[in-house]
C-alpha cells in the first residue's frame, strides 16, 4: 500500500495534534486517528497486488516499483509541495530513481513519518488500509497468518504449513526474501 496525504495550508496546523508515527499507535488508535484526519486531510493510495508485484519484479526492483507509484501519485498533485519517507539508503540514489519516473520536484528523508505530520498522516492511512486488507484476506481464506510481516511468528508458521500456504499463495509475491528463507530452511530440515 502506497499512500499520499495532503491538506491545505490553513489545516496544516491541525496536523500537529496527529503527528504520531503509525508504528507507535495501536490498530484501534490508528483507526480513530485516520477517521479524525479525514475531516481535514485528503488521501490517495494505490494497492499493488501480489500478482502485480510479481509481474513488475520480473523487470524492476521493489524500490523502483515503489518509486514509480510514488512519482505518479506526486505528479497527480500538481504543484504541491511533496515530502516522501525515503526508502533508499542514500538520497542521491532515491533522487535518481524518482527522476527516472519524471519526478524532479520533491523532498525526501529517512523517517519523514516521524518528522513531518503530513507524512505521518499518510503512514497512518496506509497502515489502516493494510490492516483492513489483511483482515479481509484472513476472513476470505480462513487462515490466521498474523500480521503478514516477516518478523511475525504467526506469519512464518503459516508460510511453513502446506495447507495454509496453498490458500495464501495468491496473496504472496513470488520474490519475497522471507519466503525464500523459509523454503531454504525446509530443504535442510527435510534432509
Amino acid at each position: 500500500m502506497i499512500c499520499c496525504a495532503y491538506c491545505n495550508r490553513t489545516s496544516e496546523k491541525r496536523l500537529q495534534d496527529f503527528s504520531k508515527d503509525s508504528k507507535q499507535l495501536s490498530p484501534e488508535m490508528r483507526e480513530l486517528t485516520y477517521k479524525a484526519l479525514k475531516d481535514f486531510c485528503k488521501f490517495k493510495w494505490v494497492e499493488i497486488s501480489a500478482a502485480d508485484l510479481s509481474k513488475y519484479m520480473a523487470e524492476m526492483s521493489l524500490n523502483d516499483i515503489e518509486a514509480m507509484f510514488m512519482a505518479s501519485m506526486a505528479k497527480s498533485l500538481g504543484n504541491a509541495d511533496v515530502m516522501i519517507d525515503m526508502p533508499d539508503r542514500y538520497s542521491w540514489t532515491f533522487r535518481k530513481r524518482m527522476e527516472k519516473f519524471e519526478l524532479k520536484r520533491f523532498e525526501a528523508e529517512h523517517k519523514a513519518d516521524e518528522n513531518y505530520p503530513i507524512v505521518a498522516a499518510a503512514s497512518i492511512c496506509a497502515k489502516v488500509l493494510r490492516d483492513q486488507k489483511v483482515a479481509q484476506i484472513k476472513k476470505e481464506i480462513g487462515v490466521d497468518f498474523g500480521s503478514g510481516y516477516p518478523g511475525d511468528e504467526k506469519t512464518r508458521t503459516a508460510l511453513k504449513d502446506k495447507e495454509s500456504m496453498k490458500k495464501l499463495k495468491p496473496f504472496i509475491r513470488h520474490r519475497w526474501k522471507t519466503l525464500e528463507t523459509i523454503k531454504q530452511r525446509k530443504l535442510f530440515e527435510e534432509e
